[in-house]
C-alpha cells in the first residue's frame, strides 16, 4: 500500500449527519460497491452503539453476556465476509487505539477480533503509531498483506482475557 497523506477535508463542503442517517447511507452505499475495495477509520475511543444486544449487556457490566451474545453472530459474518469476496469487493477496517482502553474499545476489540477469524480485513493500529502523521508530519502506514489479521497480542490485555 502507498504511504499517503490523508486530504484536507473542508467542514464547509460537507454534511453533518444524524447516526440513523449515516448508518442507511453507509449501507446503501457498502451494498451497492462492485469490484472496488472500501474503507472505514474508526479513531473515536468511546461510540454508544445501538441495536447490539451484546454491546447493552457490556453496558450493564455483564461481560461473559456480552462476550455470549457475540459469539452468536459467527455464521452471519462469515457469509457477509464470503460475499465481499463473491463481489469483488473487499471491506478494509482500520482502528485506532489508544491506552488505557476505554470499556468500549475493549468490546470493540473483542469484536474486531471476531470478524478479523470470520475473514473480513481488520487492522488495529496504536494511536502514538500516527501522532506524526496527526500533527502534519510524516505519512503513516498501515500494511495489507490481504489476510485477516487478529488484534495484535499487545492488546490482547483487554478484560476476560
Amino acid at each position: 500500500m502507498l504511504d499517503l497523506l490523508a486530504p484536507a477535508l473542508p467542514l464547509e463542503q460537507g454534511e453533518v449527519l444524524t447516526d440513523e442517517t449515516y448508518s442507511r447511507d453507509f449501507r446503501e452505499r457498502r451494498t451497492a460497491i462492485r469490484n472496488g475495495d472500501s474503507w472505514k477509520l474508526e479513531r473515536l475511543q468511546h461510540f454508544e452503539e445501538e441495536g447490539s444486544a451484546s454491546r447493552d449487556a457490556m453496558r450493564r457490566g455483564d461481560w461473559e453476556a456480552a462476550l455470549r451474545l457475540m459469539a452468536g453472530r459467527e455464521d452471519a459474518l462469515r457469509r457477509a465476509a464470503e460475499a465481499d469476496v463473491r463481489n469483488g469487493s473487499p471491506f478494509h477496517r482500520v482502528r485506532v487505539v489508544e491506552e488505557p482502553l476505554t470499556p468500549y474499545l475493549q468490546w470493540e476489540l473483542h469484536s474486531l477480533r471476531q470478524r478479523a477469524l470470520c475473514g473480513h480485513r481488520i487492522r488495529v493500529v496504536l494511536a502514538e503509531a500516527l501522532s506524526r502523521a496527526e500533527a502534519g508530519g510524516a505519512p503513516a502506514r498501515v500494511d495489507d498483506p490481504g489476510r485477516p489479521r487478529a488484534v495484535p497480542r499487545a492488546l490482547q490485555r483487554i478484560r476476560g482475557r
